[in-house]
């Protein structure tokens, strides 16, 4: 009999998932804030490269008194310049541009506020790692675009913008071309970031939970759905069926394909590999990408799937008034899902 082709597809990427062990951590820049430190770290990751992130330390984490921990992963959006910096708030030292593009992002996607720096405040460890293209990884000529959007460079931004946009897919092309999928090499990434929070002796690692809005909400069932080291999730804003994500593909749909999956599986197909662990998906009655039918039937399928595997229960799938959007109220939805998983109260969210 020959082996099925997605079932080896499914094989070889949780392989390469759990053989994600991240390098030595280095310290880059830290400020102490109330309740938390934040430390910028840098870590390399399979494939010879080395990952920036932000890991914030609520104050007492100590390996006698070890936390929960949180892989909290940034969404696309289109803007680039800032990754980690689009759930944290930017160290002192960071360049104006990123600042301000920082704080214009929370603004509007999380009513102001960091999310990363808010958990972290009511005792969670929290790493936030960049993604290839976003951040420090972004290109040089985003990072042009970032210093006319925000600090008045000269130079045609709309033209810029659009090149930025587009280059999304000779990233994709690129690494094709090496025989590696770009969204494969995040889930690895994003699976050396867990296993990093679980070497840590501060964090409990048998309490780590994965988390995302948009895009990171995506990055963020993959990585629970594959990776051992993550015990429960929150996925916020990005559940579907595949029709609704249709060919030709937009620049921005590079990022997250994987072909040998796409082909054969639907999104909440793949999800499915979460049972039995629990796990929360919103999604916003108002949003636009994402149909509510489209949604509704994705959550049926995960639902009926948990059912079947023993684990009617263990996963929540709910919607919320409001469209793309992860703001206060979602928030608290999400934290306290994930307080209720680890029976770890902290402090108030």
């Amino acid at each position: 009999m020959k082996p099925c082709p997605i079932l080896l597809a499914i094989f070889l990427l949780a392989s390469c998932v759990r053989a994600a062990e991240p390098g030595k951590m280095k310290v880059t820049a830290e400020e102490e804030r109330s309740g938390y430190r934040c430390l910028l770290v840098e870590y390399p990751v399979p494939g010879d490269e080395t990952v920036s992130s932000y890991l914030l330390v609520p104050d007492g984490a100590s390996a006698g008194s070890p936390r929960p921990g949180i892989v909290l992963l940034h969404d696309h959006g289109a803007r680039f310049d800032i990754g980690k910096e689009k759930l944290v708030r930017p160290l002192p030292q960071a360049p104006g541009n990123i600042r301000r593009s920082s704080r214009q992002w929370v603004q509007e996607n999380f009513d102001g506020i960091w999310l990363a720096d808010s958990l972290a405040s009511s005792g969670y460890v929290v790493i936030v790692p960049d993604m290839l293209y976003w951040g420090d990884r972004s290109s040089a000529l985003c990072r042009r675009w970032s210093r006319m959007k925000f600090c008045g460079a000269p130079g045609d931004i709309d033209s810029v913008k659009s090149a930025v946009y587009e280059g999304q897919r000779a990233v994709y092309d690129s690494l094709a071309a090496g025989g590696e999928i770009w969204a494969e090499k995040t889930l690895k990434e994003d699976a050396a970031a867990a296993k990093l929070l679980k070497n840590l002796d501060f964090v409990d690692g048998d309490r780590i939970a994965a988390f995302g809005w948009s895009m990171g909400a995506h990055r963020a069932w993959l990585l629970a759905a594959f990776s051992q080291d993550v015990s429960c999730g929150v996925s916020v804003c990005w559940m579907t069926l595949k029709e609704t994500q249709k060919q030709p593909y937009k620049a921005s749909d590079y990022a997250l394909l994987i072909p040998a999956l796409r082909e054969r599986y639907d999104f909440p197909d793949i999800a499915c590999r979460l049972a039995p662990k629990p796990y929360l998906f919103l999604a916003g009655t108002g949003d636009r990408l994402f149909p509510v039918w489209s949604v509704e039937e994705a959550y049926s399928r995960m639902q009926s799937a948990y059912a079947e595997r023993g684990a009617a229960g263990r996963l929540r799938t709910e919607f919320f008034d409001g469209g793309h959007h992860c703001g206060k109220q979602v928030q608290k939805i999400a934290a306290d899902f994930i307080s209720e998983q680890f029976g770890f109260s902290g402090n108030s969210f």
